[in-house]
């Protein structure tokens, strides 16, 4: 296997209420599942003989709300960890930031999910405080740390996209990220054709009969040609997965790799045996060809017909 970035999610709490967000749609049927603290101990355990390069992001929460998310990159410091943090931004104070920027290092990336400015980025980081977003930016900035603005573009927001790039220069954050997305829960909503993520576009062109023949080259989040190679999914049970889709569909549907399988738990396994277990390697296998791709796959990264080449 080549190289691998572990995308952890620490916890699967968050105070926002995004209107597309699993937490969402199923927090009624799945609250139990969504107020989740990560071990650190079992994590830490998991990785001890190596230096994982760390992606933290939610599929349910946001990193920052582990109660212990200080201790939890401090830890992951200490055993040389590479660690990327993607966040709302929201509700710490600057003490907080600080306590954070003090462990983490230059080759750390914390990027801000901000999508729009102070008028609309609440339109879909519902409950977010643009106040205490830029108290954070604020102290951030301060550091030797990497920057990101990630900016998701909706019909709101795609005139102030100029606008947001220029505040975040002015800021100090060092990159501006665009991101064509699907999020979009009401058609009054949906931005200019050129802010369409291409699947989704496939999606509906394939579903609603606009276009039948449609096809998109296969997208696969984990397998990739780049950089890193695997990017592989640790939810905030300690539950391992090939990727997040994968631990989505298994959130949602119930799968070969949802939670009732604690044989893919980390608490249970080293890195070798979740990696060796006959359902990872079938499912890596099937990856190469849209005809043997799991279902999950050709929901999530492409659509109901691709061409692979």
């Amino acid at each position: 296997m080549g190289k691998i970035t572990w995308h952890i999610e620490p916890t699967s709490k968050c105070i926002l209420e995004c209107p597309l967000c699993d937490r969402t749609w199923f927090y009624q049927k799945f609250k139990k599942r969504l107020t989740q603290d990560i071990n650190i101990d079992h994590l830490i355990n998991f990785f001890k003989d190596y230096e994982p390069s760390i992606y933290m992001c939610g599929n349910n929460g946001d990193p920052i709300y582990h109660a212990k998310f200080h201790e939890l990159c401090r830890r992951l410091k200490q055993i040389k960890s590479k660690i990327q943090i993607v966040t709302n931004g929201s509700g710490k104070k600057k003490t907080w930031w600080k306590k954070l920027c003090e462990i983490l290092t230059n080759e750390d990336t914390i990027e801000f999910s901000i999508d729009g400015l102070q008028d609309t980025n609440h339109l879909y980081r519902i409950n977010s405080k643009w106040d205490s977003l830029m108290d954070a930016i604020e102290v951030v900035a301060k550091y030797d740390i990497k920057t990101t603005w990630k900016f998701i573009v909706f019909k709101h927001n795609e005139h102030q996209i100029k606008d947001a790039e220029k505040l975040s220069k002015e800021l100090g954050i060092e990159k501006f990220k665009l991101i064509k997305s699907d999020r979009w829960w009401k058609q009054d909503i949906i931005p200019s054709p050129e802010y369409v993520d291409p699947v989704y576009k496939h999606q509906i062109a394939v579903t609603k009969g606009i276009d039948k023949k449609s096809t998109i080259k296969q997208q696969c989040m984990t397998v990739q040609n780049g950089d890193p190679d695997y990017l592989l999914y640790i939810d905030s049970d300690g539950d391992f997965y090939p990727c997040c889709k994968t631990g989505l569909y298994a959130f949602r549907y119930k799968n070969i790799f949802s939670p009732k399988h604690k044989r893919y738990n980390i608490m249970n396994n080293t890195i070798k045996q979740l990696l060796n277990g006959y359902e990872v390697k079938r499912f890596f296998d099937s990856t190469k060809s849209y005809d043997t791709a799991d279902n999950c796959c050709k929901i999530y990264c492409g659509g109901n017909k691709q061409t692979n080449d």
